[in-house]
């Protein structure tokens, strides 16, 4: 039966992993690191594609830069999509494994792993990104902390501090491991079990995060970045107390508040039964803190949402069935198994016949065609948008063209840049435009702004589709303009290429 589930679970991973084929907008400021960094044997600690107010920074993802750009260069769109299948098959194929150190003999049913990644598909299926590594090692972290409790095998916690060298050169999200590690160690004090072995991992591995490019200043940077106020990054916002998503995100809130409600039921029945000092005694502190932890984090935000059902998945699987499991013949349980298999089997195959394993720039989320007329007519000068297309912009158009800032913003711009941007979007900022020189503006339709702007007299537009508005200084109002390709098929094959290269 556990063959089954996996080919099921393996099935189902590759068909959602091919039907989200969007790619993340910081994801090409990922391949410029990458590509700089092998053709200069360097990381850049001075943004050199933006004429925002920029200061020297800390590139907590450097590593993912240089995986990506790898994949991306000699794999292409496949290469990065098995990445992403197969990093999140990893990670539940550890969560498991986790469950079976609970309980070995317990039944894997698909539909409650089906529900619980149906409400992250958002947040795992997307391109890879950096954080995908951090989901991954968060689970691998989880397992080795429990393995070496289980087992009274506490020699192998001697690999968490290699494992974190690995990690927090892949990102930030490092820090959550660091935690998980202090959880266990309060847990097991708690617990009233050995927590002294945990303690000791944990300063070993807050040693080993100095083996990075910018040795202990990557520490304070990390800190640092914890107290940021991200309000104009969405992924950064509550799901449950942001306004932007009271009516959205329903699956997550569903399987969140069905998990909360079956996780205080089982205590309180347990409490009712046995009696609070009791259950007090009994129960597994650790589980209990690392799971008031993932749901405090996944309030605060949707980048959290993840450590809150892999937590739950793997720490709750067994209470969770034990809860609901209805006991049916042996066959009838092996054929409902077969039967979601064939499912999603049958599913896949449909869905694969005439897929080309794409990632696509789509007209409404990217300014493809703003750019490309950019590029066709030889247009110099900088390039104001908005901030999360700023490294796609970046990466087509360099160095022809600087960029006002990108995503990356709490890392390598002056925190009240994005503040300046949002005010001008709003029409809130006069000032904008005499404070940094903008030869050419591609504004999001969304905004009032875009089509307010047709009225200043230093700037006229040459183009427009249906989501984005180009306007260029007066400088350019005599050039005759060569018009984009229309094909967006055109735009999917050449997204990658770019003229970036520092050696030719």
């Amino acid at each position: 039966m556990d063959l089954l589930f996996y080919l099921t679970l393996g099935f189902f991973i590759l068909l959602y992993g091919t039907l989200d084929i969007n790619i993340d907008f910081d994801f090409f400021a990922r391949l410029i690191v990458g590509k700089s960094f092998f053709q200069t044997n360097s990381l850049f600690n001075n943004e050199f594609y933006s004429y925002g107010t920029t200061h020297e920074f800390i590139d907590h993802e450097w590593g993912s830069s240089l995986v990506f750009y790898l994949l991306q260069n000699y794999l292409g769109d496949t290469g990065l999509f098995f990445a992403k299948s197969i990093i999140i098959f990893l990670t539940l194929f550890i969560i498991i494994k986790i469950i079976k150190l609970e309980k070995s003999d317990a039944k894997l049913h698909f539909l409650f792993f089906f529900f619980a990644i149906q409400s992250i598909s958002y947040n795992i299926f997307s391109t890879i990104r950096c954080q995908s590594f951090s989901f991954f090692f968060f689970v691998f972290y989880l397992y080795i902390l429990k393995y070496a409790k289980k087992n009274n095998n506490y020699k192998i916690l001697w690999t968490l501090p290699v494992l974190n060298i690995i990690w927090a050169n892949l990102h930030g999200g490092f820090a959550i491991g660091l935690i998980l590690i202090f959880l266990f160690a309060v847990g097991e004090f708690l617990n009233k079990d050995k927590f002294k072995p945990y303690l000791v991992t944990l300063f070993v591995c807050l040693l080993t995060t100095l083996i990075n490019p910018y040795g202990i200043e990557y520490i304070y940077f990390i800190f640092d970045a914890l107290s940021l106020n991200r309000i104009h990054i969405t992924e950064w916002q509550s799901a449950f107390f942001s306004k932007v998503f009271y009516f959205t995100l329903l699956k997550f809130k569903m399987f969140f508040i069905s998990a909360l409600f079956v996780f205080i039921y089982s205590i309180a029945k347990n409490i009712k039964k046995n009696g609070l000092i009791d259950f007090y005694q009994k129960i597994d502190k650790t589980k209990y803190l690392i799971i008031l932890f993932t749901i405090l984090i996944s309030l605060k935000s949707l980048r959290f949402h993840v450590f809150f059902t892999y937590a739950i998945l793997a720490l709750c699987y067994v209470d969770f069935y034990n809860i609901f499991n209805k006991k049916c013949s042996p066959l009838l349980d092996k054929i409902k198994e077969i039967l979601l298999c064939l499912l999603v089997f049958v599913s896949l195959i449909s869905h694969l016949y005439e897929y080309k394993f794409l990632n696509i720039v789509t007209p409404n989320e990217y300014p493809v065609y703003c750019v490309e007329f950019i590029k066709k007519n030889n247009i110099k000068g900088n390039v104001f948008s908005n901030f999360h297309i700023g490294s796609y912009v970046a990466y087509k158009l360099f160095p022809n063209n600087l960029v006002f800032m990108d995503g990356r913003y709490e890392e390598v711009y002056d925190v009240d840049l994005i503040n300046k941007m949002g005010k001008f979007y709003l029409g809130e900022n006069n000032k904008f435009l005499d404070e940094f020189h903008h030869d050419i503006l591609i504004l999001d339709k969304v905004y009032p702004i875009a089509k307010e702007f047709k009225n200043n007299k230093n700037y006229f537009s040459p183009w427009e589709d249906d989501y984005f508005v180009l306007y260029l200084s007066n400088k350019y109002k005599n050039n005759k303009f060569v018009l984009p390709e229309k094909n967006i098929n055109y735009y999917h094959k050449t997204k990658f290429i770019t003229e970036i290269d520092w050696i030719n």
